[in-house]
């Protein structure tokens, strides 16, 4: 049960991707605490009046420089508040640098950043460090501060003598420090020799209650005794309290809160009210205003829903045969293919979607605001207004309307939205938006009714409907798959590629520069930069034979093959970005409905084959030595700390654990550092909800209670104009897997982090470049309620549009096909290394056009 919340503090968010870590750290950590959030820029009256309602504050990291007005915002006001208005303060990296520079303290450049770089720290133990012993903390900084013009280092206590004090800085007292020489035997980087023997890690104020930390507390690799730093600060915060402002903070938390914030009706009191005024005292999002509900998928789709479905033994056919069968390759097509690499926690099930004329389609791309739903000669047009970004607004009504409840709970995917989702639509999700529109969809869904999903390891072929009365084709699906005779295996296709053009290599490493004069600012932790190889074809060819000559040579868990308004992608991604489970209902007193949610975030790559596929291959120990090494880790844990914090701010605070961190796994050309985020997400239940429809709803029956039988509906097939949005009342306040999905893109291991500073910077580094479906997303989500995602890497992509002509033969055309690449750029990156990654990630795609 939620706890009862005696006092409040506020976190200023200095726009970090840890943020909601910290957030989740304060909440379990500190009994009766809630938790509100306001972003560095809000606009608050009067600021004084706006923190009695609080008990403490907590000044979080963020990127950029504590001197600069705009990446401190409020927390550099903190510090000006006169006596009568003081209450206890904790500042966390940036939050540290900005107290320390007010109190004339000076900051520089490291010469050697430190981002996910675990290192000892030594402290006096005194005040937020009694009791604690060692700590190892996670570093994430490219500037230090220092309290003093003139430091020298006591031999006997390893702790700096005060020499000379410049203007103010006397005023801060040393609490703990980083010393070179104790790290040099545990993290062997020559980079950090160039870098200050000693280093500032934390202060505190001598008079006031001002208190701060280099490192970060929150992060998954910090150790005990780092978030014991935090009790002790929240202890001391309330001695101060119960001292200097006898009158309860939170007993004046909606006086202040009206007062500073002006009137009412105003965006920021809508916001922090319902941050603040949940019955768990737990802050909460920004409600929805409208979204639409109905657009008819087929005319005999009806509420109340179940699957049809028949099963049979696989006997030894392959998702190939059966897609054969199926003629995927005619048509339209959403194959997710797990066949070639299948583990116990992924690669367990295949899933072809089969597409037909009357199949649904949606398409919306970025800066459009409208969606665009297309099924045979119907055609339909649904404006989101003003706001792109509801577009999973619109997807979240769209699927809780075509709920399916009666389904094989063994089978992930019963029906619903197979498609892709891009980079440019995922980074319109954090208000970054492309120089130009392109034409082309961002965002494409097709609506699956029929399905055959392969289950491997039962070795099963579950045929499967949800629409009604279509029992017939199931039988009929059955009958053709049972009495298959496979085709002859094709020849691969081979020598393909009339031309490759790669990016240059002095181009990417000047990009490469760049990224790291970023991260030496402090304006990022970790950048993924990505460049792209374009590969025209001898002829126009079938992108079937060509996928299955990819997964052939890149056997991978999370393969796909998808053919949608005009796109073709050949996937073998071996990275999941996301996954949700259906909502299952709980068996205590409160009936709530929990999902699973996890990540497998992949950073960190070696190849398997470092001497050529005729020398042999590394071994999993000597990929795990090479993958062991603090650049590596580095890389992974940021994204780590990065989908926690993602994730904190969907699923709540002390919901979220990494049960695999940093493991290495072997692919077919490449081994890859692999760690396992998850989530508990709690919903309600939907069925209460009254969601307007925007179509004429059709006639209803129960299903049967059978569990193979469909329910029998008849209704309109004629599809409306849906001219504009309908209110919709509740929706916003339950939480489904796609607010989960909506919160965390684009996905962070394409990215870097903070993920809107860095995202915002990788646009300008790769010169406006358009990845396209490439860093983007593709997968499927389930009518049951769940879904599943990968990142779409080491793959292919073309446009029908992409052609090019023939050289000699004017009348010929061929193919244009785009394959990117990348990695994550780092203070400890260099040049080759990262361009050599790169061109070996693009390597193992490419080689299919060989």
């Amino acid at each position: 049960m939620p706890h009862a919340v005696t006092s409040r503090i506020l976190f200023i968010d200095a726009y970090d991707s840890f943020s909601n870590n910290i957030i989740s750290l304060l909440e379990t950590r500190l009994p009766g605490v809630a938790v509100t959030t306001i972003k560095i820029d809000e606009e608050i009256t009067d600021y004084p009046t706006f923190l009695q309602g609080f008990d403490g504050v907590v000044a979080g990291a963020g990127p950029g420089h504590p001197e600069n007005q705009k990446d401190v915002g409020l927390i550099a006001e903190l510090w000006q508040l006169s006596d009568k208005d003081l209450l206890p303060v904790l500042g966390i990296c940036l939050g540290f640098q900005s107290l320390v520079t007010a109190y004339g303290g000076s900051i520089l450049r490291l010469p050697a950043p430190r981002h996910g770089i675990v290192r000892k720290v030594s402290h006096n133990g005194v005040s937020i460090f009694n009791g604690v012993g060692s700590i190892a903390p996670v570093q994430y900084h490219s500037l230090y501060v220092r309290l003093l013009q003139d430091e020298r280092i006591s031999e006997s206590s390893r702790l700096p003598v005060q020499t000379k004090a410049s203007r103010g800085s006397n005023n801060l007292e040393a609490l703990a420090w980083d010393h070179g020489l104790e790290n040099s035997r545990s993290i062997q980087i020559p980079e950090h020799a160039a870098n200050p023997e000693t280093i500032l890690m934390a202060v505190r104020h001598r008079r006031r209650p001002l208190y701060g930390v280099q490192f970060h507390p929150e992060s998954i690799c910090s150790d005990e005794g780092c978030r014991q730093i935090i009790t002790n600060w929240w202890l001391e915060a309330q001695e101060w309290t119960k001292q200097y402002r006898p009158r309860s903070p939170s007993r004046l938390f909606d006086h202040a809160l009206q007062k500073s914030l002006g009137r009412a009706d105003s965006p920021m009191n809508k916001e922090c009210m319902q941050r603040t005024f949940r019955k768990d005292g737990r802050e909460d999002s920004k409600s929805v205003l409208s979204i639409p509900r109905k657009i008819d998928a087929h005319p005999s789709l009806e509420e109340n829903r179940c699957v049809v479905s028949r099963i049979l033994p696989l006997s030894g056919l392959t998702v190939p045969q059966i897609c054969d069968l199926l003629k995927t390759e005619k048509g339209d097509a959403v194959v997710l293919d797990s066949e070639p690499h299948q583990r116990a926690d992924v690669g367990t099930h295949s899933i072809i979607g089969v597409l037909g004329s009357v199949t649904l389609r949606l398409d919306y791309s970025v800066g459009s605001c409208i969606v665009r739903a297309h099924r045979g000669e119907h055609n339909e047009i649904v404006d989101l207004g003003k706001d792109g970004n509801r577009i999973f607004d619109f997807l979240k009504a769209f699927m809780h309307d075509r709920k399916t409840v009666r389904g094989d709970p063994d089978i992930p995917f019963w029906g619903g939205f197979m498609g892709y989702i891009s980079y440019e639509a995922c980074l319109e999700t954090l208000g970054i938006t492309t120089s130009y529109p392109t034409g082309k969809p961002d965002i494409s869904f097709a609506f699956v009714e029929r399905s055959v999903v392969i289950d491997h390891p039962r070795q099963q072929i579950h045929i499967q409907t949800i629409r009604s009365d279509d029992q017939s084709w199931v039988d009929m699906i059955a009958s053709q798959i049972a009495n298959w005779k496979p085709l002859p295996q094709r020849a691969p296709l081979v020598g393909l590629a009339s031309a490759i053009s790669y990016p240059p290599i002095s181009t990417y490493k000047s990009k490469i520069r760049e990224c790291q004069e970023y991260i030496r600012s402090g304006d990022s932790y970790e950048l993924c930069l990505t460049n792209q190889a374009h590969v025209n074809t001898r002829h126009l060819t079938s992108a079937w034979p060509l996928y299955l000559h990819l997964r052939a040579l890149n056997a991978a868990p999370f393969s796909a093959y998808v053919r949608l308004d005009g796109l073709t992608l050949l996937s073998s991604s071996p990275e999941r970005f996301m996954r949700w489970t259906r909502p299952i209902r709980t068996l205590d007193s409160r009936g709530q409905e929990v999902a699973k949610v996890q990540f497998r975030p992949i950073k960190g790559t070696v190849k398997r084959y470092p001497y050529g596929p005729n020398n042999p291959a590394m071994s999993l120990e000597q990929a795990t030595a090479l993958l062991s090494t603090p650049k590596e880790r580095a890389e992974n844990l940021m994204i780590v700390d990065l989908i926690r914090h993602d994730l904190h701010g969907v699923v709540g605070s002390g919901n979220v654990c990494v049960p695999k961190l940093m493991v290495v796994e072997e692919y077919a050309t490449l081994f890859q550092l692999v760690t396992v985020v998850e989530g508990t997400l709690i919903t309600q239940n939907l069925d209460s909800l009254e969601l307007p429809s925007l179509t004429t709803s059709p006639e209803s029956s129960p299903c049967s209670s059978r569990p193979i039988t469909p329910a029998s509906c008849a209704g309109s097939s004629t599809c409306t104009r849906s001219p504009h949005l309908h209110p919709v009342r509740g929706l916003s306040t339950q939480k489904t897997g796609i607010d989960v999905l909506a919160a965390s893109l684009p996905p962070g291991s394409m990215t870097g982090a903070p993920k809107r500073r860095s995202c915002a910077l990788l646009r300008d580094i790769e010169e406006q470049q358009l990845r396209g479906i490439y860093s983007g997303i593709v997968g499927y989500m389930d009518v049951g309620g769940g879904g599943d995602f990968s990142v779409v890497i080491r793959s292919a992509f073309r446009w029908d549009t992409d052609t090019v002509d023939d050289e000699k033969n004017r009348n010929e055309k061929r193919d244009t096909w785009t394959v990117g690449a990348g990695g994550a750029i780092t203070s400890l990156s260099t040049e080759e290394g990262e361009w050599e990654e790169m061109v070996a990630k693009l390597g193992s795609t490419l080689r299919m056009f060989e």
